[in-house]
């Protein structure tokens, strides 16, 4: 801390500013500044915005469900039984590398979602932190000295700004066939995060791969010259097609 245990300096105006004991956010008294109590001191505290209602995040799962990673017909057969806003947060960092400008965000909170590392924060819809009426925060629990040694790990990283970032979440959870899945929807973008899932089954299409390679083999091998090669390659290829069709529309 800046001052004593008891006062801390805002790192905007310098207004020194008591600090609550257990406390880990707070208004500046002097410029309003929204801010987050950190071992390193007070750094900036922002959010984006929650763009995003209950009705229009399932929707957005829905249309994640019916995607090409999926099983088919997840989201018309998924039973989505809870749609949650929560707040997430972030270390956001701002500096250079190799010469260029870097943006990167840290989890500061444990996830089970990985893709939750790779969010991209758009500067341009930051805003200082309000709480959102009735949906709790998720206290910052890696600190930041923590989060710095991730991104030292990079190389060549020089930090000129890091701050805390809440990022609106809804958190889903769907039943498939008697299993529950849990998803993440992103307020801001309608982007989906999930780590299990119902995903499509690869071995029908290993099995197409592995026929085919082999009969392409088998024609390449015995015909005589090229023009009776391309024949059988040619006709072979047509019933290929409408298999790996048919194993695409059940799959």
């Amino acid at each position: 801390m800046t001052e004593s245990a008891a006062f801390v300096a805002c790192p905007q105006c310098g207004g020194s500013n008591p600090l609550p004991s257990g406390a880990q956010l707070l208004r500046c008294a002097f410029c309003g500044g929204s801010l987050a109590v950190d071992r390193a001191g007070l750094i900036f505290h922002y959010r984006l915005p929650r763009l995003l209602d209950r009705a229009q995040a399932e929707q957005a799962l829905r249309r994640w469900a019916a995607g090409n990673e999926t099983v088919k017909h997840l989201d018309r057969d998924a039973r989505i039984e809870k749609v949650d806003p929560m707040l997430f947060p972030l270390w956001l960092f701002r500096g250079h590398a190799a010469g260029r400008e870097l943006t990167r965000a840290e989890p500061a909170a444990a996830t089970p979602v990985p893709q939750l590392a790779d969010l991209d924060l758009p500067a341009g819809q930051l805003a200082p932190f309000v709480p959102e009426p009735g949906v709790e925060a998720t206290a910052a629990s890696v600190p930041l000295a923590t989060a710095r040694r991730w991104l030292e790990q990079l190389g060549g990283v020089e930090v000129r700004e890091n701050a805390l970032v809440h990022v609106p979440l809804w958190r889903c959870e769907y039943v498939y066939r008697g299993q529950r899945y849990a998803a993440l929807v992103d307020g801001s973008t309608g982007a989906v995060y999930a780590a299990i899932y119902p995903a499509k089954a690869e071995a029908p299409y290993l099995l197409v791969a592995a026929v085919g390679l082999a009969v392409f083999s088998i024609e390449g091998l015995i015909a005589p010259n090229l023009w009776v090669r391309l024949l059988l390659i040619g006709a072979t290829a047509v019933p290929f097609f409408f298999v790996a069709y048919a194993v695409a529309r059940r799959v």
